[in-house]
């Protein structure tokens, strides 16, 4: 490892350049740029929990250790909020036109509606559905669409 550690400079750093990598992937970011076409806001959101799915099925095994080894770890937990940080973000592109139509439920703001969705969405709620309770990605995937169109939609 004295070699990867030259190269990025500590643990932090690696996980950095690994979390910041995810989703980048040719068919993500297809599935992405499709979602973000759909105008009707049901459409979109469902698309929006297609895109997370694919990712948390990729990504599962550098979550699953961000998770588990992060807790009192300074670098890594920085790494751990930078993946939440980057999937609100993204979240937050992807509702931003339904936010400028007025489709968000009545009293819920952009920042709001991001926040919930990246909640609902987050690696930790996956691996509780996923790993825990052992429903297929499918079914998670269903069940973040529906939540998220109940949630943030009149």
């Amino acid at each position: 490892m004295p070699t990867v550690y030259a190269v990025f400079g500590s643990k932090a750093a690696v996980l950095s350049e690994l979390v910041a990598g995810g989703g980048g992937e040719a068919d993500i970011r297809g599935l992405a740029e499709r979602a973000m076409k759909e105008e009707d806001p049901t459409s979109r959101l469902a698309a929006a929990a297609k895109v997370v799915r694919t990712i948390m099925e990729r990504e599962r095994a550098l979550l699953n250790v961000l998770r588990e080894a992060g807790t009192g770890q300074p670098e890594l937990e920085a790494a751990r909020r930078q993946v939440h940080e980057q999937q609100r973000a993204a979240l937050a592109r992807a509702l931003g036109p339904i936010a400028e139509a007025r489709q968000l439920a009545k009293g819920v703001t952009p920042d709001e509606a991001a926040a919930t969705f990246a909640a609902i969405a987050s690696p930790e709620s996956f691996a509780f559905f996923v790993e825990e309770l052992g429903w297929s990605t499918s079914r998670w995937e269903r069940w973040l669409a529906k939540a998220a169109i109940r949630l943030l939609l009149d």
